[in-house]
């Protein structure tokens, strides 16, 4: 559903997953996605004006009260969860948000259906509560999962063993390619070619100087904004104004865009939203990473291409902390919210400033621990058809993914991988 980007990018991760392990086509996949934009509304809404009710929001969001509310005021996801469940039967649905699983929830038990529901968590460490609500009849009958804090999470709530499971995540095809291409081929040969594939889009990029470091600042569609600080600090360092190139991919704020865009600096480069290929390619294009938020897919995306230490300066209140706590125990990355500290950072990562211990402990071997995180991940994520199959219980019936449907046509004994 529309709620954030990376809950969709979950989604067909598990469609292409399916696509490239269901080698006999065991799951057939019916890939679905809401039409609501209510909820992403009130979330953007929340998350720019308001991000301290937004943590609130999160905390709250396991309190069947709560839980009732958000559900009465979602009237289109009901009737479309309702429609959906009358048109066919289905084996299995699987969604990666908790509203979304608690209204198909609601829907299935007003036709009388017995079709099981898994709820897939993007987000890392503890997550919120409305993933595995406190009320039992708003609970799916398993989830998935993508970080070890958050399957121990899981165990000491009770989940069954058999109805959870540890998975992983597909990046998409253009950051396979770029994190390929980075680990096997000459840097400047690589270089040389991302920039002819962003300069054919964008005919501006052709002024790009490889021969200089780049730093690019990312946040999503809404949450780039929330480096303005560091942005300024930077353009405003001469040091680094004459060293660096400056990308900022700034998404779909399109006000944060042309304001950047009206400075006419010699080195900045600025993107709105763009398609992944060209997402792929600034991220092999870069060398330091500034963060205004973190979400799961991104991080992947970041790893797969090898792009970091990741200097995190924002977060989104509730579902984003403990990826704090991730990237610093992984050592994937620095959280530093003081922007003349995050410049620092930026200089030291630039040879400018001598590495501190806290930025040396991000930055040693992280190519290596990155690799690692991402061969892992995949390794996991092979598993889930068998996880599916499973949950589906019997030998025919079929699947939805939160987002997406799937209808099984042989048995489980056939799947290959």
């Amino acid at each position: 559903m529309n709620a954030g980007a990376g809950h969709n990018v979950l989604r067909d991760s598990f469609a292409a997953l399916l696509e490239r392990v269901d080698t006999h086509r065991s799951i057939d996949p019916l890939v679905w996605t809401s039409a609501d934009r209510f909820v992403d509304s009130f979330y953007a809404f929340c998350v720019r004006y308001m991000p301290r009710f937004q943590g609130t929001i999160v905390e709250l969001s396991g309190w069947p009260p709560a839980l009732e509310a958000a559900v009465r005021l979602s009237h289109q996801l009901q009737r479309e969860a309702t429609s959906l469940l009358r048109s066919e039967p289905f084996d299995l649905l699987v969604t990666t948000h908790p509203l979304q699983a608690i209204i198909f929830g609601r829907a299935r038990r007003v036709l009388g259906l017995a079709t099981p529901i898994v709820c897939a968590v993007p987000d890392y460490g503890v997550p919120p509560p409305a993933y595995y609500p406190l009320r039992a009849n708003f609970r799916p009958d398993g989830l998935i999962v993508m970080e070890e804090t958050t399957v121990d999470h899981y165990r000491s709530l009770g989940v069954p063993e058999n109805r959870l499971h540890f998975s992983g995540f597909l990046t998409r095809e253009p950051f396979v390619r770029a994190g390929d291409w980075l680990r096997n081929e000459p840097l400047s040969i690589v270089r040389g070619r991302l920039r002819t594939e962003v300069a054919s889009g964008h005919p501006g990029f052709l002024r790009f100087r490889m021969e200089r470091p780049t730093l690019l600042f990312l946040g999503g569609s809404a949450w780039t904004s929330k480096t303005a600080p560091v942005l300024r600090a930077v353009l405003a360092d001469p040091d680094l104004r004459a060293l660096a190139n400056v990308v900022v991919v700034a998404g779909r704020d399109a006000v944060f865009e042309a304001r950047l865009r009206a400075l006419e600096e010699e080195n900045l480069h600025v993107f709105g939203f763009v398609a992944p290929a060209v997402l792929a390619a600034l991220m092999g294009l870069a060398d330091v990473p500034i963060l205004g938020s973190l979400a799961p897919a991104t991080l992947q995306e970041l790893l797969e291409v090898g792009l970091g230490p990741l200097l995190l300066s924002h977060f989104i209140p509730g579902s984003e902390w403990p990826h704090v706590g991730y990237i610093e125990s992984k050592r994937l990355g620095v959280y530093e919210p003081d922007a003349p500290h995050m410049v620092r950072l930026i200089r030291e990562m630039l040879g400018l400033l001598p590495t501190s211990e806290r930025l040396a402990r991000a930055r040693d071997g992280f190519r290596e621990r990155a690799r690692v995180i991402r061969i892992r991940s995949v390794e996991r994520a092979l598993d889930l058809p068998n996880f599916l199959l499973h949950m589906a219980e019997t030998p025919r019936l079929p699947v939805v993914t939160g987002s997406s449907t799937f209808r099984k046509s042989l048995n489980r004994s056939e799947l290959s991988g």
